[in-house]
């Protein structure tokens, strides 16, 4: 399976609902395997710099092949951030957690980001999503 538009609005549509359900308003963001966008979606109501966040959020999950919230470990813990600042690395990484790899078959496929919520609704909102991979 590779990622691809109809997978990327599955996705969104049940990472929606999931929002819906919990009463959150928040942006979702699809990217491929090299963190390229792939599909974007802002919920009416949902803060403008969610979106943004979101994709951060994807994109560090996509490029690092882990949850944005374990990005950290390739850092240097004894630095504030763990070293990571957009100086010496780029204006997209985050670790924000929120933003998880999309996988089929033990390979990333792409990743997902979800800002609107706290980090722990976004995270939840990011799982749910997931369950159409099931």
């Amino acid at each position: 399976m590779k990622m691809n538009l109809e997978l990327a609005k599955s996705l969104i549509n049940k990472a929606i609902s999931q929002a819906e359900n919990m009463g959150i308003f928040c942006s979702v963001v699809v990217v491929d395997d090299k963190g390229f966008l792939v599909a974007a979606y802002r919920m009416d109501s949902a803060l403008i710099p969610t979106l943004d966040i979101a994709r951060d959020k994807a994109w560090t999950a996509a490029v690092f092949r882990t949850p944005s919230s374990e990005v950290n470990k390739y850092g240097d813990p004894s630095k504030a951030n763990a070293g990571f600042n957009t100086q010496n690395w780029n204006d997209r990484l985050t670790t924000i957690p929120g933003g998880l790899p999309v996988e089929s078959a033990g390979k990333v496929i792409g990743s997902m980001g979800v800002s609107g919520g706290d980090p722990g609704e976004d995270v939840q909102v990011c799982r749910g999503a997931l369950e159409v991979l099931e």
